[in-house]
């Protein structure tokens, strides 16, 4: 595979990507943190193919590197039932708690490569650029395992602007692997493009469908959304703003008190959350879910689903909404819930606004678009609401 790396000013470097290795392997755990993605892309491939037991993680998550820094993985309670074909260790986001660790074989990505390979296989695809950062799995398995699979050449930069990325983009036979910041990003320029031999791969976590429908609409382009965790790997895709999710291959779909419950080959078969523990399938997951057959429609989070006026509305769908309103910039929607109240489930809104906005205006807005709004809320308002480089809203203390 050969890779194109985009240096800081514009300067092009390509090398190639070798695919075997004749390097002893190592039976510890290897924590690859390396300061740019070219040293990580050539030291991935020769720890990968060299049967290396890799740990990946954001090394500026400070409480996941004091944690790894504390402990010897094939010390931890459970270790002694760890399946020797586990080779690498991903962490969770940890955007609902501390990061838990999920276990992969190299047959949970390959598998899972091959799927994605299938949904892009008539396009021909011969350079994929890449915006995500590779200690996520989806940066793992999209951004490098994919190109690689499928030998195109890989374009990578350590950070695209998004002019820059519609330009990379323009080329035929081009794959782009993104996410929804960057999506909605493009969106916002100025410029059109006819980009319909492009294919653009979207992931951690579901576009707001207009944003979706006006993408593939302004560059003429297909906009691939797949649906996913670091546990179970990928579970469903989509093209733009269809509702329903379509289940990747070899993906059996079930539900369980609605929530959605995931059997595949791309789920991890431990975690670590703690100790280290075998994952039993079917996998049930903390989506609510209606499934039709092998499909199913998203409702949203267990823990960010309110129901107003007999309707269950995703957290999600009320920060679109409020994101709408004139001063607003960007706005983080939590459900809580309070027991000793009389109404126990409650909205907490959190705000990076130009103004304050009053309660009133919030509760007309949302009423809109779902009727009367008798559920409580509180407004919190913070100097800045920022998004993580896999399109995640993140408040700054």
């Amino acid at each position: 595979m050969k890779v194109t790396y985009i240096h800081t000013d514009n300067s092009r470097e390509t090398f190639s990507i070798f695919t075997k290795s004749s390097r002893v392997s190592s039976s510890d755990w290897l924590h690859i943190n390396l300061p740019d993605k070219k040293s990580f892309i050539q030291t991935f491939f020769e720890k990968f193919l060299s049967d290396d037991r890799i740990v990946l993680f954001d090394p500026r998550h400070k409480q996941l590197l004091e944690y790894y820094s504390s402990i010897n993985i094939s010390q931890l309670p459970g270790a002694n039932s760890l399946s020797e074909d586990c080779h690498l260790l991903f962490f969770t986001s940890g955007s609902t708690g501390f990061p838990v660790g999920a276990f992969k074989t190299k047959e949970n990505l390959l598998s899972e490569v091959k799927a994605l390979a299938k949904l892009v296989e008539k396009s021909n695809i011969q350079k994929v650029v890449v915006t995500v950062p590779f200690v996520h799995i989806y940066g793992i398995l999209a951004g490098l395992l994919l190109p690689h699979y499928i030998d195109a050449t890989l374009v990578i930069k350590e950070d695209f602007l998004p002019y820059e990325l519609l330009n990379e983009s323009k080329e035929q036979n081009t794959l782009v692997i993104t996410t929804p910041i960057f999506i909605k990003a493009l969106n916002r320029l100025g410029e059109k493009s006819n980009l319909s031999k492009t294919i653009f791969i979207s992931s951690t976590g579901p576009l707001n469908p207009d944003d979706a429908d006006m993408f593939e609409k302004k560059y003429e382009t297909t906009l691939l959304q797949l649906f996913g965790s670091t546990e179970t790997g990928g579970i469903a895709y989509k093209f733009g703003s269809a509702k329903e999710w379509q289940a990747l291959d070899n993906v059996s779909l079930s539900s369980y008190e609605e929530k959605l419950q995931v059997s595949s080959p791309y789920i991890s078969p431990f975690i670590l959350n703690q100790k280290i523990l075998p994952v039993s399938k079917p996998f049930t997951t903390e989506d609510i879910v209606e499934i039709d057959g092998n499909s199913f429609n998203l409702i949203g989070r267990s823990n960010k689903i309110i129901k107003i006026a007999g309707k269950r509305i995703s957290a999600l769908q009320l920060e679109s909404i409020i994101e709408t309103i004139p001063g607003v910039k960007k706005a983080l929607v939590s459900v809580v819930y309070k027991k000793e109240q009389f109404r126990s489930e409650q909205i907490v809104i959190t705000l990076e606004s130009s103004e304050k906005i009053s309660k009133q205006t919030i509760r007309k807005k949302l009423s809109e678009n779902y009727g009367v709004l008798t559920i409580p809320f509180e407004v919190n308002y913070v100097d800045k609401i920022t998004i993580s480089a896999m399109g995640k809203k993140v408040l700054i203390q």
